[in-house]
């Protein structure tokens, strides 16, 4: 146990070591199945990139004028039978008309130069923003890179890194920038998921500021897709939305690659009733917990962590490659213990949410475990109680404090 919660068995070696692996054999697997590929597809003809072909597809529909057949499942993935050359799973498209905004560049270039920049693009504005949660160490940059988050983001093309960007330096942006932030945080329209727990953080901090930036922010994507697109380009997205609640509610995508508080419930065989029951009592806890870390005096940083986090335990609709949020609440938390010292169990809890993208997927598919909620909640609860005792560590036992000094002999004695 004294293990456990001083995470002595986390030395800097190991901590340098993971990191590096991850990333060496997530090159390789990415540039092999890039190698081998046949016009669009890798490794055993599966397209490469994944669901970066609903983002394609759909970036054509609008340079064709024909942006709400992204809304009709049929041309959609004719689309994609067309482009891989043989029918192929489909890729849905569940996102709100903003979304068609961002994406419509994509298609101006061939699908696997675009799937390339897309990658490089998001991927640096991922790492210049995790790099400001963590500027006090030089080797981060590792860590960063081979996240099994983002070696999953990668592989799927998705829009993980794009969040982090935008949630990251929207909110260290909140206090000396409060109306861009704003603007940046609207940016999150296209997961509107996630918005609950941004309202949460200007509330509690009386951010008006903030919030203006955000409904400015907002309107103007409304108006911009409603004026390029049309006004049925709602009606469009309004007919998607059973589909979005059949592969949540249905398994469409299966339990395993879904990671919230409400996929957890289900495998473990509650009903739809009692798993949207549960998650809506794991949301609400999480709202609270968040609105008293911002209502405290904790770095903004280890706040903006704290946010990100609570975000992936608001919504029912969350897949592990969205666990590259998890990057800001690591790097900030890593950061803290860095400078103050770690405090019982937060190596142990960093080095498991670090780890989780790699195996949660596989817990839930073969084994019926679900991981997610508990890890990532876990994180929540020990940034919350950072945040309350910002002078003194957590814990008073005996055992918690020979585990500590043994862990830490460098650390002042008053920090003990």
């Amino acid at each position: 146990m004294a293990w456990l919660i001083s995470g002595s068995w986390l030395t800097a070696k190991r901590a340098k070591l993971y990191p590096a692996v991850f990333l060496i054999v997530g090159a390789f697997v990415f540039v092999a199945n890039v190698l081998v590929a046949r016009g669009n597809l890798g490794f055993y003809d599966k397209p490469i990139g994944t669901d970066f072909a609903s983002f394609w597809t759909a970036s054509n529909f609008v340079l064709t004028g024909n942006a709400a057949d992204a809304y009709h499942p049929l041309q959609h993935h004719a689309a994609q039978t067309k482009l891989f050359g043989k029918e192929v799973e489909y890729f849905a498209w569940l996102y709100p008309p903003t979304a068609l905004l961002m994406v419509a560049p994509l298609g101006l270039v061939p699908y696997l130069p675009s799937l390339f920049c897309w990658l490089a693009a998001t991927g640096t504005a991922y790492v210049v923003t995790v790099r400001k949660f963590i500027p006090a160490s030089s080797e981060a940059l590792v860590p960063i890179l081979g996240f099994p988050a983002a070696l999953l983001n990668a592989s799927h093309g998705q829009n993980g890194f794009l969040s982090v960007a935008i949630i990251g330096s929207g909110l260290l942006l909140s206090e000396r920038r409060p109306v861009l932030a704003g603007v940046i945080l609207g940016c999150m329209l296209y997961k509107p998921q996630f918005a609950p727990m941004l309202a949460v953080v200007m509330l509690a901090r009386n951010n008006w500021k903030m919030a203006l930036g955000a409904a400015l922010s907002l309107a103007a994507q409304i108006a911009a897709a409603t004026l390029l697109f049309g006004p049925e380009i709602w009606s469009n997205f309004q007919s998607i939305l059973p589909m979005t609640k059949a592969i949540l509610e249905e398994q469409m995508i299966g339990l395993g690659k879904m990671q919230s508080v409400f996929a957890a419930a289900r495998l473990l065989g509650a009903g739809v009733n009692l798993a949207y029951a549960a998650q809506a009592a794991v949301a609400i806890f999480a709202a609270a917990l968040l609105w008293l870390i911002w209502r405290g005096k904790a770095s903004l940083s280890l706040r903006a962590g704290a946010a990100a986090t609570a975000m992936l335990l608001s919504t029912p609709f969350v897949l592990d490659y969205d666990f590259v949020l998890l990057a800001l609440p690591i790097a900030a938390l890593t950061n803290e213990g860095l400078k103050t010292g770690f405090r019982p169990f937060e190596k142990s809890a960093l080095a498991a949410a670090w780890g989780l993208p790699a195996i949660a997927r596989l817990a839930g598919m073969y084994c019926g475990v679900p991981l997610s909620p508990e890890i990532v909640l876990l994180l929540l609860v020990l940034i919350w109680i950072r945040s309350s005792s910002p002078d003194a560590l957590a814990g008073g036992s005996s055992l918690i404090s020979s585990a500590l000094v043994e862990s830490q002999p460098q650390a002042p004695a008053q920090s003990r």
